[in-house]
C-alpha cells in the first residue's frame, strides 16, 4: 500500500492532448505519435482537459502545424511541413511541455486509470497502429490511459490474431498471463483494424461497471490559438512567461581567480533551486588547489545564498547571484603537522548562461569576492606564499536542470 502510495505521489501528472476540430491526416497523425510518446515517457494521458495538469493543442496552419502547450503559462511554436516534421513537432512539443508550469490541480473527477498490454501480434496487424486506436477508444470512453508502471486501477491485456482480437482484463501485467483469468472478449478484425461498435462494448463490459457507465465524450470545439507569428520556428515568449514552476540545476565549472599577489585554477560546483526565470536558492562550492616551495594549500568556499535568472531571449538568461559562507584554509607544510584556517567569505557572480540542449546550458561567469581577511605561509622566515583578502575571477561551465513533475 505504502508503494503504491508512493508510485501515485512521485508520477506525472496527467497531460490532454487535443486537435482543432476536422484535423486533416497530417495533424491527426502527429497527435497520434504524441500521445504515444507521452506514455513512453511516462506521462499519464487524461481524456479531457478538466481532468489534466497541462494541456497539448495542435492545429494546421497554412505552412505546417502549430503545437500550443498549455498549464499556468503558455508556449507555442510552429513546424514548417516537410519530411522532419513529425519527429521535430514531437521533440519540440515535449520540449515545450517541460517548460511550462502545470497548473495546480485537475479540476474535474478523476477518471480510473486504464493501462495497455499488447502481447501476441499476428502478420498483418500493425502493433502501432493497434496500440493508437486501442488509446483513442481508452480515451473517448472517459478514462486516464497510463504507462504499464504506472499503478494502473485496470489493464487491458490485448492479444491480435489473424481474424480477431482477444481482449481481457488484469489487475497487473503479470494478470494478463494468468490462464485463470476470465474468458476473454473477441473483436473481429476488418482489414487489419477492429470492429468498432465491437471494440466499444466490449471496452464497456471490461471496464465499466453499468451503473457507473459514461457515454463516450463529445468532441468539443476548442478556442481558436492565437495566431501571432513566432520568428522563425521558434517559441514566442508570452508576458506569463514569467510565471514558470520551480527548476532544480545542478552546476560543474573550471575557472580561474585573481589576487593582488597570484592567479589559481578553481573547479566548483552548485546546486539551484528555484523559478526559471526568478528567484531562486543557490548552494555553491569553490574549491582552490595551490602549492609553493615545501608547502601545499587547500582553500575550499562554502557558501549559500540568493539567485536571479533574467530571461533575455529563449536561449540566453542573465544570472545574478549573491553568496556567503565560510572558507576554509588548509595547508601542509613539510616537516610539520597539517593545519587549517577558517574566515567567512563572500561573492557576488554575474554573468550569462546559454542554452544548448534541453535542460543544459553552458554558464559564462565573473566572480568577485571577499574572504575575512589576507593569508601568507613563510618558510625559514621568507614568505613562499601570499594571497590578498579580495579576489575576482572568471569560470566556465555546464549546468544541467529540470522541473520535477
Amino acid at each position: 500500500m505504502i508503494s503504491l502510495a508512493l508510485a501515485l505521489a512521485l508520477a506525472p501528472a496527467p497531460v490532454h492532448v487535443e486537435t482543432a476540430p476536422g484535423p486533416d491526416a497530417e495533424t491527426r497523425s502527429l497527435q497520434d505519435q504524441l500521445m504515444l510518446r507521452l506514455l513512453e515517457e511516462g506521462y499519464p494521458l487524461a481524456p479531457s482537459p478538466e481532468t489534466a495538469t497541462r494541456t497539448l493543442r495542435v492545429e494546421p496552419t497554412p505552412d505546417g502545424i502549430r503545437v500550443q502547450a498549455q498549464g499556468q503559462d503558455t508556449r507555442t511554436f510552429e513546424v514548417a511541413t516537410g519530411p522532419v516534421l513529425p519527429l521535430e513537432a514531437v521533440h519540440r512539443a515535449m520540449e515545450a511541455l517541460d517548460e511550462v508550469t502545470p497548473r495546480a490541480q485537475p479540476t474535474g473527477v478523476e477518471p480510473p486509470r486504464v493501462a495497455v498490454h499488447l502481447g501476441a501480434v499476428q502478420d498483418g496487424t500493425e502493433p502501432e497502429a493497434l496500440r493508437r486506436t486501442l488509446v483513442q477508444r481508452l480515451l473517448s470512453r472517459h478514462s486516464t490511459v497510463v504507462p504499464l508502471d504506472a499503478a494502473p486501477d485496470a489493464v487491458l491485456c490485448v492479444d491480435a490474431y489473424t481474424e480477431a482480437l482477444e481482449l481481457s482484463r488484469a489487475a497487473n501485467v503479470d494478470g494478463c498471463s494468468d490462464p485463470a483469468r476470465p474468458a476473454p472478449k473477441l473483436v473481429a478484425l476488418e482489414a487489419a483494424e477492429p470492429n468498432a461498435a465491437a471494440l466499444d462494448a466490449s471496452l464497456d463490459s471490461l471496464l465499466v461497471d453499468p451503473a457507473e457507465r459514461t457515454p463516450a465524450l463529445p468532441i468539443e470545439p476548442i478556442e481558436p490559438i492565437d495566431p501571432t507569428p513566432t520568428v522563425g520556428l521558434a517559441t514566442r515568449r508570452a508576458p506569463a512567461d514569467q510565471g514558470r514552476g520551480t527548476a532544480v540545476r545542478l552546476y560543474a565549472r573550471t575557472g580561474i581567480y585573481g589576487r593582488l599577489s597570484a592567479a589559481d585554477a578553481a573547479v566548483g560546483t552548485g546546486l539551484r533551486v528555484g523559478g526559471e526565470p526568478g528567484f531562486g536558492g543557490l548552494f555553491d562550492v569553490l574549491m582552490v588547489p595551490t602549492s609553493a616551495p615545501d608547502i601545499s594549500i587547500f582553500e575550499t568556499s562554502v557558501s549559500g545564498g540568493l539567485s536571479y535568472v533574467l530571461a533575455l531571449s529563449r536561449n540566453v538568461a542573465l544570472q545574478l547571484q549573491g553568496l556567503g559562507g565560510v572558507q576554509v584554509h588548509r595547508f601542509r607544510q613539510r616537516g610539520a603537522e597539517p593545519g587549517h584556517r577558517v574566515d567567512w567569505t563572500a561573492e557576488l557572480p554575474v554573468g550569462v548562461s546559454l542554452r544548448v540542449a534541453r535542460g543544459l546550458q553552458i554558464d559564462l561567469m565573473v566572480r568577485a569576492g571577499r574572504s575575512g581577511r589576507a593569508r601568507e605561509h613563510r618558510v625559514d622566515d621568507v614568505v613562499v606564499w601570499s594571497r590578498t583578502a579580495w579576489r575576482i575571477g572568471g569560470s566556465v561551465g555546464l549546468s544541467y536542470g529540470w522541473r520535477p513533475r
